[in-house]
């Protein structure tokens, strides 16, 4: 059974007590999870919205939110739409990260970094001809050199300059073999990419460099911008619309009441049409960014906004791009605004749970039906 939590629920996890009402039912959480009744994924957006930089007085504490979510999920993580689209499943070997499966950091890019430390070493040595210094050049010259001297490059953060590498990774010193040639390129790109799997590496490792204090302003701000300013104007036109039509029947009257046939009255005096987006359109063409059959709910979100059964907040976009991994889910969290938009929205029948404190009776309720963990 795949449970999907809130980014709120993981807010107010880190937020209380180790004795509050929310850690007890996480520890019900974690019972199941441990008899291998459910599992517990995350996303990106979970990573984005929870892990964001605060002002430097409170860095220690919240360097600590990867390491809850590592702890609740473990490797569990829905893949990205870049991956999805390539056809990732969860849980997707703990990768979350867009693009993930492809190496952030490469063999290349660090040989290329360890020459340009070579040459500049290479410059500041004296006594060298021209003969002596093209010789040394060639990159079995630099390994033979490092080797020789004892290569310490890579056994400090500074060394790394912008690149992130954890302390695992540093103390590892698995650079060392790199240069000697005793650990594969495959090997080595896969322990220094290893924060790109690890919640808890990737929160320490983005509070010492990341240079934006709101991953979300940073990458989604435009987008809610656009979202907003298209919702709103929709919303407005709709409003004017209906406001016109609720006037019509007045028109009407007094036209008849100043001697016009009624009947003339009513096809000079017609009903404004409801503007009516290709909605559907705009869902197929969402499909090939965030994966077949995974945008359905865009499309009815804004036949809500249309109706005006809803209003837009600017939370709305982070929470849609969450809902994308309801379609994979038994039990969904989502606030209790979404839990309305989408309560007749079929694929999601029965999967979405307003209150955090309400999975282990909803939990149980499944597992009565015969649901066990796929």
């Amino acid at each position: 059974m795949i449970i999907y939590l809130d980014t709120q629920d993981y807010i107010n996890l880190f937020n209380e007590a180790d004795d509050g009402p929310y850690h007890q039912v996480l520890t019900e959480l974690m019972k199941y999870r441990n008899r291998g009744k459910i599992v517990i994924g995350f996303s990106y957006i979970t990573i984005i919205e929870f892990i964001t930089k605060p002002d430097e007085a409170n860095r220690d504490d919240r360097v600590r939110r990867g390491q809850l979510i590592k702890d609740i999920c473990g490797p569990n993580a829905f893949p990205p739409p870049s991956a999805i689209i390539k056809g990732a499943k969860f849980p997707n070997d703990g990768m979350w990260m867009p693009s993930a499966g492809e190496n952030f950091i490469s063999a290349q890019n660090v040989r290329s970094k360890l020459r340009k430390v070579y040459l500049e070493k290479l410059k500041q040595q004296e006594g060298l001809n021209r003969k002596q210094r093209r010789q040394f050049r060639r990159n079995a010259s630099m390994k033979e050199m490092f080797l020789r001297i004892g290569a310490t490059w890579g056994r400090n953060r500074p060394d790394w300059g912008d690149i992130p590498v954890s302390e695992e990774f540093i103390q590892s010193r698995i650079v060392e073999r790199f240069i000697a040639e005793k650990c594969s390129d495959r090997e080595f790109e896969k322990r220094i990419n290893a924060w790109l799997m690890d919640p808890a590496e990737y929160s320490r490792i983005f509070y010492d460099y990341a240079d934006q204090p709101n991953v979300i302003e940073k990458f989604f701000a435009k987008s809610i911008d656009g979202v907003e300013k298209a919702t709103t104007t929709l919303q407005d036109v709709v409003a004017s619309v209906q406001q016109l039509n609720d006037e019509i029947p007045g028109i009407r009257s007094n036209l008849v009441k100043a001697g016009m046939n009624r009947s003339k009255a009513r096809k000079l005096i017609k009903q404004v049409p409801i503007p009516e987006p290709d909605f559907v359109s705009f869902a197929k063409g969402l499909e090939h960014e965030i994966g077949k059959g995974r945008a359905g709910h865009f499309q009815h979100y804004c036949e809500c906004i249309l109706k005006k059964r809803y209003n837009f907040k600017r939370s709305d976009l982070m929470d849609l791009f969450q809902m994308c991994y309801a379609y994979d889910c038994d039990l969904f969290r989502c606030d209790k605004g979404m839990a309305s938009v989408f309560q007749d929205f079929m694929p999601f029948q029965g999967k979405l749970v307003e209150r955090f404190t309400a999975l282990p009776e909803r939990i149980d309720r499944l597992l009565e039906q015969g649901k066990t963990p796929e």
